[in-house]
């Protein structure tokens, strides 16, 4: 194809906004340029895009509409004849948001259903360390239910942290042969029903009373420091 070659006022770049202004308080330079047309064409992702304006060179440099190319890449365009300015903004595509919608509510969704399987995760814990706790109280009232030829009656609860324990004794029935037992066998008790607590909750502090159950009366405390692996019987150690 021949080249063409023809002069054009530099507000012929204008045309491919749309927009000329009608009046303005600045300045105005005119000046004459010498264009080059070559048939060229401007293809996106392989696809030609038309214009009702023809692209053309200057001075080496290719210029083309700049509306053309805002509906290519998705942007608005407006042209503020007052200040001579170009505006060029995001134009809100409404599949992108209606997409950006739908993963907003899979995500809600896939955190809601996070948090039940978190719950349930915590209540199947519990229930775990409940099922220890019950078992191991029923180990303890077997191995020291009779301690020292009396009855006791162990109770404990808590979790793998903290247990707590309460020992009852009534004595309207064994006074006299708990006024038999001397400090070292409260003391033995008290050791091994700790011992045995950790031997199952290692990490955990023990915090227990022995009471009378006839007068609902405290008749010691006793405290086994898991960290320290220390235990005190009425606040001095074993």
């Amino acid at each position: 194809m021949k080249k063409k070659l023809m002069p054009v006022l530099s507000t012929l770049l204008l045309v491919g906004i749309g927009i000329l202004p009608s009046s303005t308080n600045a300045s105005m330079l005119t000046k004459t340029i010498q264009a080059n047309y070559h048939d060229v064409k401007v293809m996106y992702n392989g696809t030609a895009v038309t214009t009702e304006v023809e692209p053309f060179i200057v001075n080496g440099t290719t210029y083309i509409p700049v509306r053309m190319m805002a509906g290519v890449f998705n942007k608005d365009i407006t042209w503020n004849g007052s200040t001579y300015t170009i505006n060029v903004q995001d134009r809100v595509d409404p599949r992108i948001a209606s997409l950006q919608a739908e993963i907003a509510e899979k995500d809600a969704k896939i955190e809601d259903l996070q948090q039940q399987l978190d719950d349930l995760e915590d209540e199947e814990d519990d229930e775990d360390i409940d099922d220890l706790i019950n078992d191991l109280e029923d180990e303890l009232n077997d191995n020291y239910g009779d301690y020292a030829d009396l009855e006791w009656d162990i109770s404990i609860s808590g979790d793998e942290d903290d247990i707590d324990v309460e020992i009852e004794i009534d004595l309207d029935e064994y006074a006299a042969e708990y006024d038999d037992l001397d400090t070292s066998d409260i003391e033995d008790l008290i050791e091994s029903i700790t011992e045995d607590i950790w031997y199952e909750f290692e990490d955990a502090d023990v915090n227990g009373v022995i009471i009378d159950t006839s007068e609902d009366e405290e008749l010691h405390d006793f405290y086994g420091d898991a960290s320290e692996e220390e235990i005190e019987l009425d606040g001095e150690g074993i």
